[in-house]
């Protein structure tokens, strides 16, 4: 729990106090710095909320991202296994099949060739 909640709350239970010795004795300017404080507070009790609403849902986010990686890396791995597998089953075909895909990295990282529509 955030320190500004624990001092929130005493001084609105202190801002309560004040208010209410100030009605006994009938002290207006009691009575209002007890109002001030009661509604201080709770702004900071509430203050306090927020800044461990915050933290939590930091703490949860990191978790699931966590999760999230963790079931990331499973499935590559399960993929991976299943790759071997159909390597060691088609050998041929897995052969063809990655001399494509780098005829086709190759065609792709060729430079294009520069037209100049500049006579000479």
């Amino acid at each position: 729990m955030d320190q500004d909640r624990f001092e929130g709350a005493a001084r609105k239970v202190g801002g309560t106090v004040e208010g209410a010795v100030g009605d006994l004795t009938g002290d207006t300017k009691m009575q209002a710095e007890g109002a001030m404080d009661r509604m201080a507070g709770g702004a900071q009790r509430g203050y306090g909320q927020a800044k461990d609403a915050v933290r939590d849902a930091a703490g949860s986010a990191g978790d699931q991202v966590s999760d999230y990686g963790s079931q990331m890396l499973d499935q590559i791995e399960e993929a991976g296994d299943f790759l071997a597998e159909q390597i060691d089953h088609r050998p041929i075909t897995a052969l063809l099949l990655a001399g494509g895909i780098g005829f086709l990295i190759a065609l792709a990282s060729k430079p294009t060739p520069r037209v100049s529509y500049l006579r000479r």
